[in-house]
């Protein structure tokens, strides 16, 4: 039987996915704004409104959260790094996240950010949660094509 929790982040939860986290995440970061994972996390951790850890049987698969676009607005900004585990209980994961994005959305009417174009299985996560994608067009440090995503409260 799986035990999935969604439980709030810590800094200990970050240690622990740190050498986990997905290659085509590490890519997104570095081809968006040229940060690792590490801080990437530390930052979600620092600036978000909430910041929650995925378990699989205690584990860590994935750390997500949403943060203000300003401090004026009513704009989030939901972002999500995972691990490979991620793909091997997608059913799982996915059945939660339903919940998780109603939860940002009782903060944020209308969420935002950016996909890697090459990130296949982050685009198609946010196809089936509901997230329209834009046309890929460059974007971040590298100038690499990504997607400009979003979802505004129903």
């Amino acid at each position: 039987m799986i035990d999935a929790q969604i439980i709030p982040a810590t800094q200990a939860h970050i240690e622990e996915i740190i050498p986990r986290v997905r290659e085509a995440d590490k890519d997104e970061f570095l081809a968006a704004n040229g940060w690792d994972a590490r801080r990437v996390l530390e930052t979600g951790l620092k600036t978000s409104t909430f910041t929650c850890a995925g378990l699989i049987n205690g584990q860590v698969i994935a750390i997500f959260g949403v943060a203000p676009a300003s401090m004026i607005g009513g704009n989030g900004i939901p972002w999500l790094v995972g691990t490979d585990e991620l793909e091997t209980y997608q059913r799982t994961f996915l059945r939660h996240c339903k919940k998780v994005v109603n939860a940002m959305h009782m903060v944020y009417p209308y969420l935002e950010n950016y996909v890697d174009a090459r990130n296949h299985v982050a685009k198609a996560w946010l196809h089936w949660i509901g997230f329209t994608l834009d046309e890929a067009a460059p974007y971040g440090v590298l100038g690499m094509n990504f997607h400009h995503f979003y979802r505004e409260k129903k």
